[in-house]
């Protein structure tokens, strides 16, 4: 099986061909932290750190942009 990439020109080109869907690499690690404090592999001390990761990976997520807005005099 032959796996191809979409062809992405600009950033709303990037919205409608995504590969990962909603999540970024910031979100894997958070979910990924998450699990290893679930399973007991993570200290409590890292909980700051997921808690981080959780915000950065919230806020970096790409936004649709907003359509530019004609200036009539």
């Amino acid at each position: 099986m032959k796996f191809t990439t979409p062809k992405i020109k600009d950033i709303s080109d990037f919205q409608t061909n995504r590969l990962a869907g909603p999540l970024n690499v910031f979100s894997l690690i958070t979910v990924s932290m998450v699990w290893g404090h679930m399973l007991g592999l993570l200290s409590l001390w890292f909980l700051p750190l997921t808690f981080t990761m959780m915000l950065v990976g919230y806020g970096s997520e790409i936004q649709k942009e907003k359509p530019k807005q004609q200036i009539t005099l």
